[in-house]
């Protein structure tokens, strides 16, 4: 899709406090720009966009944040059933689930999420890194194992 630069000009406190809230949102401002401009364009009306927001207050976040925490505890405790497969049987799981709730927690993370929220998300990332380096140096020490053993037999 080709872009379209603008030059918008714009009070120069209100623009540092947007670059402020891009920096805690981890968003680059013109990302944070499209993103304000597609909702005003789905909505159809850059008034009726405000309204709703308005409106709405701080209940947006809230829904977001409950939603954020679900998912959360959903990948933990698919994390958590991966690691129990492979301490039982040796071997990782061939499309972990847990890819899938790190996307959509990474998608809603990108809207205001409490920075408690996004702590606990890079812990059980953590988490998840370690669980899945444990799987792969088990998974290469396995078939070199089994290599060595294929070897001493010829």
């Amino acid at each position: 899709m080709s872009k379209q630069q603008t030059r918008l000009r714009i009070d120069r406190v209100l623009f540092k406090q947007f670059q402020h809230l891009c920096a805690l949102e981890k968003l680059r401002p013109g990302e944070a720009v499209e993103s304000l401009v597609r909702l005003a364009v789905d909505r159809g009306s850059i008034a009726d966009l405000h309204a709703n927001v308005a409106k709405r207050g701080g209940k947006g976040r809230a829904l977001d944040e409950a939603l954020f925490k679900s998912r959360l505890s959903r990948l933990k405790t698919c994390l958590e059933a991966e690691r129990r497969y492979w301490k039982e049987t040796g071997e990782g799981i061939d499309e972990p689930e847990a890819e899938e709730f790190v996307k959509e927690l990474v998608e809603i993370g990108k809207r205001s999420i409490s920075e408690e929220l996004i702590k606990e998300f890079e812990t059980v990332l953590a988490e998840a890194d370690k669980l899945y380096d444990d799987i792969e140096k088990s998974t290469i020490e396995n078939g070199i194992s089994r290599r060595r053993q294929i070897v001493a037999l010829q």
